[in-house]
């Protein structure tokens, strides 16, 4: 077999690797939210919660029952964080369920920063205390034993 014969031989398999990698990415595109889903439940459902979360905050507020001012938006905040504490705490508690929980708790902890800043409007000593208690998380959650 000569070079050039042996050069296009390798580019048809170079082709047909490649196809096989496209048709691969387009069928897990194809199970898309269902994959998810069944990789993280849990998560799913608290983004779920968390739009159902939105929508009640939206109703009450265009019905006048909280204001739609800044301490409004801090109820919706606080509630925010309370549902991302409850998934952490559901992972901490089924093992089936387990999984790193330090991303959720910053994203916990910049919502409730968030509510308290909107609520006091004392952004000077909040933002530093939100900074605070994600470096805790941080350590804590490297000091920590692993399972």
């Amino acid at each position: 077999m000569d070079p050039e014969q042996r050069g296009q031989r390798r580019d048809e398999k170079q082709d047909e690797k490649h196809g096989e990698k496209e048709q691969e990415k387009q069928q897990e595109k194809g199970k898309g939210f269902d994959e998810k889903y069944k990789r993280n439940p849990l998560g799913v459902l608290s983004l779920g919660v968390l739009l159902i979360w939105l929508g009640i905050t939206f109703l009450l507020q265009n019905t006048g029952v909280i204001s739609d001012s800044e301490k409004g938006w801090a109820v919706f905040f606080w509630g925010g964080a309370v549902i991302i504490f409850a998934e952490i705490f559901a992972r901490l508690a089924v093992p089936r369920w387990r999984r790193s929980v330090m991303g959720s708790f910053i994203w916990g902890a910049v919502w409730l920063g968030v509510g308290f800043g909107l609520w006091y409007e004392n952004w000077e000593i909040i933002g530093p205390l939100v900074l605070i208690a994600v470096g805790v998380g941080i350590l804590v959650g490297r000091l920590m034993p692993r399972r």
